[in-house]
């Protein structure tokens, strides 16, 4: 019986194809998996789709959408028992597979089985894993893919385009070496960009890094440290680190041990000033700037901008902040310091001050 429907399969002359779906969580891969194969129930061709039995988050017997959008599906838990699905349907045109990441290697074989008999295969799945990493099969399957259609989230953070699935345990970012499929445990997952994807180590750095930028040479930077210092890490271990682009060409600094001087400071310090003296777009190596070296640590980092509080201050802010958002670095606020250094300078209108934050959507202080 078994050999006859086989030679079904073989005598069809059909050329198969394979079509891959894939890309983050919630970025509608089951979804398109269901639109295509509605598309060919439509056409009146015969389909069979499956499932992993692991996925049950919407119902047992079918492929959901986070839309709540569905096509039935025979769940399974592995290849041996689609086959056993595939010999009482050796007619069916068209073969779904859904979450086919769960399948492990023999999936491959059996899509390149099936495409040899000159059937449709549509499978959708994750191509990378929590970690960021691939998830195999899929980067394989896309390699031997008809068709590959990479569909991208929205970031839950940013609303940027979306590139991996985040898992979050009791809220909080994964480990890296928590298992790959993690069953009765307490997560849930977003799409990120890569930005705001974060994959947590046992052995992390501990610090965090504030990049302190102000508008203007003698602006206040080292009495902004010292209020932090005493008002909000108080009994914390800080250490400062000032970084000085080339104001001469012949200057040179060098990056490499500069970045193993913070990477060092990370390990044994809870909080990192990193000072900036002169301008962010000065040069630390080569064509290498300050800010191209302040983007490096944009996932543990956040700016704070010093200016002094007079007039005419509007402008230098903006054209700062705009600098910095334009390179996705994350502004924590802006300090003002009151108090003159050269006569005549007036400070600026609190009216202005307010404008300036609810234009750059960034908090402020006054020290």
């Amino acid at each position: 019986m078994i050999e006859k429907g086989i030679d079904k399969m073989i005598q069809n002359s059909k050329i198969g194809t394979l079509e891959v779906v894939t890309g983050s969580m919630f970025s509608g891969k089951s979804e398109e998996l269901i639109r295509r194969l509605r598309r060919a129930e439509y056409a009146k061709q015969k389909i069979v789709a499956f499932k992993h039995a692991i996925d049950n988050r919407y119902g047992e017997e079918g492929v959901f959408s986070h839309g709540n959008d569905s096509f039935r599906a025979y769940p399974v838990s592995d290849v041996s028992q689609m086959e056993e699905i595939m010999e009482k349907n050796v007619d069916a045109e068209v073969i779904g597979i859904d979450e086919v990441q769960f399948f492990g290697e023999k999936i491959v074989e059996f899509c390149k089985k099936y495409v040899e008999y000159g059937k449709r295969v549509i499978v959708a799945g994750l191509d990378m894993s929590f970690r960021a990493e691939p998830y195999e099969p899929v980067p394989e399957l896309m390699s031997i893919a008809d068709q590959v259609d990479k569909l991208h989230a929205i970031c839950m953070i940013c609303g940027k385009p979306a590139y991996a699935s985040q898992r979050l345990i009791n809220g909080e970012p994964a480990y890296y070496d928590d298992p790959l499929v993690m069953v009765g445990a307490n997560e849930n997952y977003e799409a990120r960009c890569r930005r705001h994807h974060i994959v947590r180590h046992r052995t992390d750095k501990k610090g965090k890094i504030y990049f302190i930028v102000g508008t203007e040479i003698n602006v206040g930077k080292k009495l902004v440290e010292k209020m932090y210092e005493e008002q909000l890490f108080e009994n914390k271990k800080v250490t400062t680190i000032v970084i000085k682009g080339q104001m001469e060409e012949n200057e040179k600094s060098d990056l490499i041990n500069l970045r193993e001087k913070i990477n060092l400071a990370l390990i044994e310090n809870d909080y990192i000033f990193v000072r900036i003296t002169g301008g962010l777009l000065l040069k630390l190596e080569g064509s290498y700037s300050i800010l191209d070296f302040m983007c490096e640590f944009r996932k543990n980092s956040e700016v704070i901008i010093v200016s002094k509080n007079k007039k005419g201050v509007l402008n230098q802010i903006l054209l700062t902040v705009d600098l910095l958002k334009k390179s996705d670095l994350n502004l924590k606020e802006i300090v003002y310091k009151n108090g003159s250094s050269h006569a005549g300078e007036e400070k600026e209108e609190n009216g202005v001050i307010e404008k300036i934050s609810k234009i750059t959507e960034v908090k402020y202080r006054e020290l």
